[in-house]
């Protein structure tokens, strides 16, 4: 039930549907006939699926008061982003990665909930793209699947020890009051493990045009549109803001160095050529820590024991367990697949909600202490899950581990995720039809 993003992964996700609320002035373009436009993997990507996402993008570019770029370099982002989704989606079917209607009614329930609206009004505002009622669930199922796949296959590729999160936790208390965010945005080049010479040249010669518009004062942001080949490319290559710690490796030191303003790079990494811009830099003030003490039971399924099988054995422990014929902690000995809680009783330690599964967050966020949740599904299996107790935490050496590991696994998840849907191109089959 872990996951890999601070909270960030699925918002992100959800806000670009979201933000097509911002604003009504973009509206589905009418075109007369339908066609392929693209082959990924072995599905067709129709012209109406690249003009509904670049409607989407459109208006979540200008509820962010971005500019708009060039109708070709949106094209070009937005079917590159368009084309990893549908691979991602496609990796998702192969291995039974599902979300049940029930499952999707819930989520959108929630995604309603944390944007204060009710589901109805979140449903009038994605209609505004011209997509169906049909069509706007399967893009909200699509964007969760895709998030699950992702957070399934980059986490297990980042290994943090206990020490390394022991030594930033006690940093993080120890300069707590005086720490710094960076608001950062990068242009990316990318580049083969092991270029030849005319990759390396092309990249340099790239590079080095970048850094003439830059220095010509042309905008950051619409550099970044024009050029990057990172899957931030359209939001201007945003990176958010970031503690030292949170930025990648190959650029901690750099921009610990730079002011304000400052334009880094170009840095090379295994991946391509970086160029990073600082646009401030600010002292951020310690934040209460929000904990939580959950303890569960996971049952996994497979082809014998399938989703209607767990749910009904979870939901049967449940009634026994809440009349007192049957005990959770004793029941999860017994019977809960998570290797590292069972033995405990299915209890866990003190944990900051965001960095759970977001169907096991989601699960939990309303449940009251004492209470035990309805059987639910994560992408790790069915789930009842019993909040043991709460608690807001500023300063104890266990809430900055919280954090220091929060910290640890978004930096390498930044790398591992662009690493990772870059393979994934690379191992598809790929073509793009002439318009």
């Amino acid at each position: 039930m872990l996951k890999n993003f601070s909270a960030k992964t699925l918002a992100v996700s959800m806000a670009l549907l979201i933000s097509i609320t911002a604003t009504s002035s973009v509206c589905a373009t009418d075109y007369l006939v339908d066609k392929t436009i693209a082959i990924a993997g072995d599905e067709a990507i129709l012209f109406s699926d690249l003009n509904h996402e670049i409607i989407k993008f459109k208006n979540y570019l200008q509820s962010k008061g971005a500019e708009i770029p060039p109708a070709d370099i949106l094209k070009k982002n937005v079917l590159d982003q368009l084309i990893t989704r549908r691979l991602i989606i496609q990796l998702a079917e192969k291995n039974n990665i599902t979300l049940s209607d029930s499952e999707l009614d819930m989520a959108i329930s929630h995604i309603a909930a944390s944007h204060h609206v009710t589901v109805d009004q979140l449903m009038n505002q994605y209609r505004k793209t011209g997509l169906s009622d049909a069509a706007i669930r399967e893009s909200i199922k699509n964007d969760i699947i895709v998030e699950e796949v992702k957070r399934s296959q980059v986490r297990s590729r980042i290994h943090i020890s206990e020490q390394e999160v022991d030594q930033l936790a006690h940093l993080l208390k120890e300069q707590a009051a005086h720490m710094l965010t960076y608001h950062l945005a990068v242009i990316s080049i990318s580049l083969p493990v092991t270029p030849n010479p005319a990759q390396t040249d092309a990249a340099n010669r790239k590079v080095n045009l970048i850094l003439k518009e830059l220095k010509e004062g042309q905008p950051f942001v619409k550099v970044a549109q024009k050029y990057s080949e990172a899957n931030n490319a359209l939001s201007g290559g945003d990176m958010g803001r970031l503690t030292i710690d949170e930025i990648p490796e190959y650029a901690s030191i750099a921009v610990s160095r730079a002011n304000a303003g400052d334009v880094i790079g170009p840095i090379k990494t295994d991946m391509g050529l970086n160029i990073i811009k600082v646009y401030d830099i600010a002292k951020m003030a310690p934040e209460p820590i929000e904990q939580v003490k959950v303890r569960h039971i996971l049952l996994k399924t497979n082809i014998i024991f399938d989703d209607d099988a767990a749910q009904k054995r979870l939901a049967s422990f449940r009634n026994e367990i809440i009349n007192g014929s049957r005990k959770f902690d004793d029941t999860a000995r017994v019977y809960s697949e998570d290797p590292v809680s069972s033995y405990n009783g299915g209890a866990m330690d003190w944990m900051n909600p965001d960095v759970f599964d977001p169907r096991f967050r989601a699960a939990i966020k309303n449940t009251g202490i004492g209470e035990i949740t309805e059987p639910f599904k994560s992408s790790f299996g069915w789930h009842i899950a019993e909040v043991m107790d709460r608690k807001i935490d500023k300063d104890s050496i266990e809430a900055y581990k919280i954090k220091a590991r929060e910290i640890l696994s978004n930096r390498t998840l930044m790398e591992e995720s662009e690493r990772w849907e870059r393979e994934i191109r690379d191992s598809s089959y790929i073509k793009i039809l002439e318009d």
